[in-house]
């Protein structure tokens, strides 16, 4: 039997900075491996982080499923999105497609980050040699020659070390982690989008109860509806750099506005209740970072970032984290050795994400070109 953790411990297999989605899987998937898995977190939880929300059945539905938590997940009252409404803005045409990468779940999903990490972390802590820390914040990485073996934590002002064999940064586009150990960029697209939502209670589908997402094009805005748990809807808009120089001081009222500008979803979305306030992320340039080196890894948008219009960082982060999962339990368990690890974990991110994260970047400079070349949805990597 795997021997419990104390989250007082000096010395783990594994440091995890950042609990949520990346994280929380990286650190469950190697807790019910048997290793010993600190993870730490600024934010406590649960709390929310900026995410558009929406991901699909082979990719992280998949993994909430391995994880034997989807059941707990869809008691959230997120419905399984089993299609999806695909608009044209600027004349009206409405399509009715079937759902993106179902897999063998045969439905997406859309659930709040306050919710779903809240779900994760807990379901990291159910490993007995898994501990989270909330409220704790790497300080400095500790080094031996060119090598990371662990790092200073503090909470409450208390700071303390912890050696690791390995320590992983899934600690988000700005990584800390990946800053400290100087992880070279690899690849790099200048950022040309912008991200708001807002959330709406009680917005029906186009046809009653909501069981899809809704995307609009038009105008080389990209709006976006998704049914989320607990009977809100996350209600989203991507709009290009000149358009986010327009609103970014009146953010409220240019949502409004473009909003209006989808009509197929403005009405309803108007007609639902408003929660909470307005979400936004500003232009940020899309990253490729190194994957791995002498113990370190990062995972994530730390390791892959790429602008949110395309929907598919939290596709990314479950799925990536899983390929890490692997990679380290093999490095540990000694059947590799540490570069064989990370070449294989760096080669199958790539193999999964790296098309789509150039076709995100390359899209997004003009939606209203790529959604023209495909007029029956819009555009997707």
């Amino acid at each position: 039997m795997a021997e419990p953790i104390s989250d007082q411990v000096a010395e783990v297999d594994v440091l995890v900075v950042g609990a949520r989605v990346a994280g929380s899987i990286l650190a469950a998937h190697l807790g019910d491996a048997g290793r010993r898995v600190l993870v730490v977190d600024r934010a406590r939880f649960p709390s929310e982080t900026i995410s558009t929300h929406f991901f699909r059945g082979e990719w992280c539905v998949a993994a909430l499923d391995r994880l034997g938590i989807l059941d707990e997940v869809l008691r959230t009252g997120a419905p399984p999105l089993v299609r999806e409404f695909n608009v044209d803005a600027v004349d009206g045409t409405v399509s009715i497609d079937p759902p993106q990468d179902p897999g063998s779940i045969g439905y997406g999903l859309s659930v709040r980050r306050v919710t779903l990490d809240a779900i994760l972390v807990e379901r990291a802590r159910r490993a007995p040699t898994v501990a989270v820390l909330e409220g704790t914040a790497m300080h400095e990485l500790v080094r031996e020659g060119d090598r990371v073996c662990g790092s200073t934590i503090a909470s409450d002002g208390m700071e303390r070390s912890v050696r690791a064999r390995v320590v992983v940064g899934a600690d988000g586009h700005a990584s800390r982690v990946a800053r400290s150990v100087d992880a070279p960029i690899l690849h790099q697209i200048p950022a040309s989008r912008a991200m708001y939502y807002r959330y709406f209670r009680g917005m029906e589908g186009p046809d009653g109860p909501p069981d899809a997402p809704e995307f609009s094009a038009g105008d080389d805005d990209l709006a976006y509806v998704f049914p989320s748990d607990e009977g809100i809807a996350c209600v989203a808009i991507s709009v290009n750099l000149g358009v986010y120089g327009q609103i970014r001081r009146r953010t409220q009222q240019g949502f409004d506005e473009r909003l209006r500008m989808h009509p197929f979803i403005a009405a309803r979305a108007f007609e639902a209740e408003p929660i909470g306030r307005l979400w936004g992320c500003g232009p940020r340039d899309a990253l490729v970072r190194r994957a791995a080196g002498p113990g370190w890894a990062l995972v994530g948008d730390a390791s892959m970032y790429q602008d949110p219009w395309s929907g598919e960082g939290m596709d990314h982060a479950s799925t990536h984290a899983m390929f890490l999962a692997e990679a380290i339990d093999d490095l540990l368990a000694g059947r590799v050795s540490e570069t064989d690890a990370w070449a294989a974990y760096a080669r199958r991110r790539d193999e999964h994400a790296l098309q789509g994260w150039r076709a995100t970047g390359e899209l997004g400079k003009d939606l209203n070109r790529a959604f023209r070349q495909h007029p029956s949805s819009p555009p997707s990597p």
